[in-house]
């Protein structure tokens, strides 16, 4: 019996429900694509810092938001700390705008400004009871980022301590030092060594220091090993 005719109708059967298939997946995509294309954008949290051409996120799909687009608006707008995405099917776009928020008061001999944990200056102070970091600096500007080598390891040095010993200050010492104030104590710190390992020292330091109920006059973390006076 000659099978080939047969095999080969099994084929063209194959062959065009793989077809059919294929066209119904793009149809479907197609369907869906054009279901939850953005046709509103609310723009919420802190927006009267930056202004949003909404018109470049019309016609995307919200399944798949313009995020080149968002990554420019943060560049243009050197104050937005982040963008929140959130999706409201089918068709509603909203960006959640995030501003910086100042860690900590920088304080140069021509103005007092914020400054965040990124050592971008902020468009506000900040409140009484922030730090204080005074050091000298060129001109500031808002939304500039700090590169001095100083106000960069002071700023680490504040994030990196809020939750276990807020600093009250923190000034240059002897040229290549910092200084920092918290209560009755002062804490030398390097400008330039990677400041983890010593923030992870100083914190098991102040730990035990509490659990004695010991208050340290001076304690110095410029060395290989801390250097501790009463």
């Amino acid at each position: 019996m000659n099978t080939r005719p047969a095999s080969m109708k099994r084929k063209i059967v194959s062959i065009l429900i793989g077809g059919i298939s294929i066209v119904g997946i793009y149809v479907g995509l197609n369907y869906l694509l054009t279901l939850f294309t953005v046709r509103d954008i609310i723009v919420s949290g802190d927006a009267a810092i930056v202004e949003v051409n909404t018109k470049k996120f019309i016609g995307n799909t919200l399944l798949f938001p313009a995020v080149s687009v968002m990554r420019q608006i943060q560049d243009d707008n050197p104050l937005i700390r982040s963008i929140e995405i959130k999706r409201h099917f089918p068709s509603t776009l909203e960006l959640v705008v995030h501003k910086r928020q100042p860690i900590a008061r920088l304080q140069t001999n021509t103005a007092i400004v914020g400054i965040d944990e990124d050592g971008v200056i902020t468009d506000e102070v900040g409140g009484t009871n922030i730090p204080v970091i005074r050091i000298d600096v060129p001109m500031v500007r808002m939304g500039q980022t700090m590169h001095d080598t100083a106000v960069a390891q002071a700023v680490k040095i504040i994030a990196g301590t809020a939750s276990f010993l807020p600093m009250q200050y923190i000034t240059i010492y002897e040229t290549s030092s910092l200084r920092a104030r918290y209560q009755g104590s002062d804490i030398f710190f390097p400008q330039k060594s990677d400041i983890r390992p010593i923030l992870n020292t100083l914190q098991t330091l102040m730990s035990g220091f509490r659990i004695k109920g010991l208050i340290p006059k001076t304690i110095d973390l410029r060395f290989d090993k801390p250097v501790v006076q009463f």
